[in-house]
């Protein structure tokens, strides 16, 4: 049996095929949420709901023996021209130990795949990172099935999902303001596109979504007060400074927890200034620190406004200090604050 694995399609792909364009036997791989709600809502349709209630199985493998779903597959449709089975919970195409094993025919779903019913559309809804194609099982389905990729979207695919996302909304995103919005959201599309519904009525049809309404609508990450509160510590801004670092007392953040946020920004700061003094440019030094490369650009435009002494100074006496706390020599919220104070002082 040749087991080459099929090409994946993406979903936006999948979206444009009509029920006689879909080969009989396709898997759904992967875990990003929006694109498994838009590939399910695409199953959905296929059918009318007539057609449904006489022609539409859906099999959970973990508890369904396959051959219940294949006897089902093999059925000609009734009042209808095609038939969709979809089969949840194909843990056995993974390397994951099964909880209630059930002793699946595979020999028989094998001889389907390569002699699969002309009527019958197969679904496998694999959400998983990954599966273990070492088995002999999913090569078959790999070789047989169409192939559509749900995985996690990074880099490239990201923006170019959520620009078309934007698009499908009647509305443009600025790039920065994407940038920002990925960088609050952490890049995780399923969230970015919840975003970017809300920003599309919040900026209203034809209009382009700015890095102030990203700003004002997408919530702040901690990460990003600690960044603003480092930048007003080394820019001698005390006031601004302390009512930030109490604001993020009061929002529940504990005081060690902040020192290691701090800490982490003073130090990408000052790697950062010796690594672009060295020649390196902005993807090097994200590639080089392994950092995502928005945090990288936001700290090249700092950095420069603070003398490479200052940095290391506040570096070592924040790990000096979190030694302190953690030996019980210092009071964590108040020796945090005097920092603050201190390197946050006219001079």
């Amino acid at each position: 049996m040749a087991s080459k694995k099929n090409q994946a399609i993406s979903v936006t792909q999948l979206q444009k095929m009509t029920i006689d364009e879909l080969p009989p036997v396709t898997l759904v791989l992967g875990q990003e949420q929006a694109l498994l709600d838009s590939a399910k809502a695409y199953f959905e349709q296929l059918l009318s709901s007539e057609e449904r209630e006489m022609n539409y199985g859906r099999y959970d493998l973990s508890e369904d023996n396959i051959s219940a779903a294949l006897d089902d597959a093999a059925s000609v449709p009734f009042f209808g021209d095609w038939r969709l089975v979809v089969l949840t919970q194909p843990t056995f195409l993974t390397a994951e130990t099964r909880k209630n094993k059930i002793e699946h025919e595979f020999d028989a779903l094998i001889d389907y795949l390569a002699h699969p019913q002309p009527t019958t559309k197969l679904v496998f809804w694999a959400n998983y990172e990954k599966l273990d194609e070492r088995k002999k099982i999913t090569k078959a389905i790999e070789h047989h099935a169409l192939i559509v990729d749900a995985s996690e979207l990074k880099g490239y695919r990201l923006t170019s999902m959520l620009n078309q996302e934007a698009t499908l909304r009647h509305v443009t995103i600025d790039p920065r303001a994407l940038e920002l919005l990925l960088h609050r959201v952490d890049e995780h599309y399923t969230l970015a596109v919840a975003k970017l519904k809300q920003l599309a009525l919040y900026v209203g049809v034809g209009k382009q979504i700015s890095v102030d309404d990203v700003d004002q609508a997408v919530e702040q990450v901690i990460e990003d007060d600690v960044f603003q509160l480092v930048a007003e510590t080394l820019g001698h801004v005390q006031q601004n400074a302390l009512e930030r670092y109490q604001h993020l007392l009061r929002n529940g953040n504990e005081p060690i927890q902040l020192l290691a946020l701090i800490t982490a920004q003073v130090r990408l700061l000052l790697q950062v200034k010796i690594l672009r003094h060295a020649g390196y440019a902005q993807g090097d030094i994200a590639s080089q620190l392994k950092v995502h490369p928005y945090r990288v650009k936001l700290a090249m435009q700092q950095e420069q406004k603070f003398r490479l002494i200052e940095l290391k100074q506040m570096f070592q006496e924040l790990v000096a200090l979190d030694f302190k706390i953690k030996t019980g020599r210092a009071d964590k919220a108040q020796a945090l604050e005097l920092l603050i104070i201190k390197f946050s002082a006219k001079r």
